[in-house]
């Protein structure tokens, strides 16, 4: 998935749309002085759509550099380019609706601006839920709670069987 900026860039869309609904809807709701809730809402939905698509695209993903300055650094790098895409249309959308309307950009100009970088930042969480996921052992497991990579105690590695603290007799 790192690999491919291209790939970032298409899985965040949906993240825009959803943003983009909930944004117009607050431009709406702004008559009613619920604009901030309402926005708030496609927050919370895009945000859960982050998850759940990391999650499934965590089989896709290296888990994340933990060791070297450098390593960390590069990978911030990769994820910075579709993200950036992201963000840059979100400003050049701005500045065309300053540019096209004498008294700012209109609601919907905004809402579409707003949108545009929130896929930009949902580029970056679902990359960092992908790969954290990753690094704890979800994408091999199937369920969470292994060991970070490179910490030498992988559970899934173990010749332990392995054992659930809860009981059936509860």
């Amino acid at each position: 998935m790192l690999e491919s900026p291209k790939r970032l860039v298409i899985e965040a869309v949906p993240v825009a749309a959803v943003l983009l609904f909930w944004n117009l809807l607050a431009t709406v709701a702004r008559e009613q002085h619920v604009a901030g809730a309402v926005g708030s809402a496609g927050v919370v939905m895009a945000a859960l759509y982050v998850v759940v698509r990391g999650v499934s695209l965590s089989t896709a993903v290296i888990p994340p550099a933990t060791g070297d300055t450098r390593e960390v650094l590069y990978e911030n790098a990769l994820l910075a380019l579709p993200a950036g895409s992201w963000f840059v249309a979100g400003m050049v959308t701005n500045a065309l609706g300053e540019l096209l309307f004498a008294y700012g950009p209109p609601s919907a100009f905004s809402a579409l601006a707003s949108s545009l970088a929130g896929a930009g930042l949902g580029v970056v969480g679902l990359y960092a839920v992908a790969a954290g996921y990753s690094a704890l052992g979800g994408a091999n497991d199937g369920g969470g709670g292994g060991a970070l990579a490179g910490d030498g105690e992988n559970p899934a590695d173990s010749d332990e069987p392995a054992t659930d603290s809860a009981s059936g007799d509860d």
